[in-house]
């Protein structure tokens, strides 16, 4: 009981107490939250995601078994997840977004702060590389599953570069993997606002929950949080075991699928009406559950 406390107070409840900064806030100051996640869309991850990649003291080919990992986890867990829920008779337009939840967490926002306090520091790359790949296949398939299905394969393309962060990402690697050096007049910058990156989203995470209004599906926001918060992990711990993951960084993988719904799911589904009231209460409750469910996995992968 002591150890899961220890990691309550200072690993999940620091995070989640920006979050209630952010939340509790919100009402008075009345932030325009749209403003803050294009900030973060738009400048603070992007910036976050090429100085993780391109200024990690670990070498670029020891992540690439967590990014080929990151792409096999999240494709089972959205086949897995759609699955599941065609056998529980879902209607065919909650279907994606039931499987979302299961394959797509918050590795950005909630994930980068858990793995800089559970983990050791070098294991932050790979959770930008996690981040890095959940913003690619978030974008491409988990789009194409809630909106692109019937466009184009142009407007699908398209679409892949309306935010940076795909062309970050790849600007990233190629620093790293050239070993080309900045100036410090970019690097000193780049290195304050990615310290800058993960205060905001927390904040910025709250505030959007503060605004949630949304309608309590209980039975789909009940199967969702099951899904997210102990199907995920479980099934990211069997593939880990399975592809032969060990250690810490197994550790890293199966704590960065038990973090809370990602916020993406909730935009998307709010911006093109596919079920955003139901989209948008699956993230308020996995995230307000999530200190109790991330500190127990963490609890239960030290004991194990």
């Amino acid at each position: 009981m002591g150890l899961f406390l220890n990691i309550l107070t200072e690993i999940t409840l620091p995070i989640i107490a920006l979050v209630a900064l952010g939340w509790a806030v919100q009402p008075r100051l009345k932030f325009d939250v749209s403003t803050l996640n294009r900030l973060q869309i738009y400048i603070f991850l992007p910036i976050f995601l090429i100085h993780s990649l391109s200024s990690a003291d670990i070498p670029l080919q020891e992540v690439w078994p967590t990014a080929w990992f990151t792409v096999v986890q999240f494709i089972v867990l959205t086949i897995i997840g759609w699955g599941i829920a065609a056998a529980l008779r879902f209607p065919e337009s909650l279907r994606p977004i039931i499987a979302l939840t299961v394959s797509f967490p918050n590795s950005g926002n909630f994930g980068i702060p858990l793995a800089q306090l559970a983990f050791p520091a070098d294991y932050i790359l790979h959770q930008a590389v996690i981040v890095s790949l959940h913003s690619i296949l978030i974008v491409t398939i988990g789009y194409w599953m809630l909106v692109g299905r019937g466009m184009s394969s142009g407007a699908l393309s398209r679409s892949l570069f309306q935010t940076p962060l795909i062309p970050s990402v790849a600007l990233g690697l190629v620093l790293k993997g050239l070993e080309l050096p900045l100036p410090n007049i970019v690097t000193v910058p780049m290195a304050l606002m990615s310290s800058a990156f993960v205060p905001l989203a927390l904040f910025a995470l709250g505030a959007q929950l503060a605004g949630n209004r949304s309608k309590m599906d209980l039975n789909t926001i009940g199967i969702s949080i099951v899904f997210s918060m102990i199907l995920s992990p479980v099934l990211t711990w069997g593939l880990a075991a399975g592809f032969g993951f060990t250690g810490t960084l197994a550790d890293l993988l199966i704590v960065a699928a038990a973090a809370p719904v990602g916020v993406l799911l909730a935009v998307f589904c709010a911006e093109y009406k596919k079920h955003g009231e139901t989209a948008s209460a699956i993230v308020f409750v996995s995230t307000v559950l999530s200190p109790l469910f991330a500190s127990g996995w963490i609890l239960l992968l030290r004991l194990y």
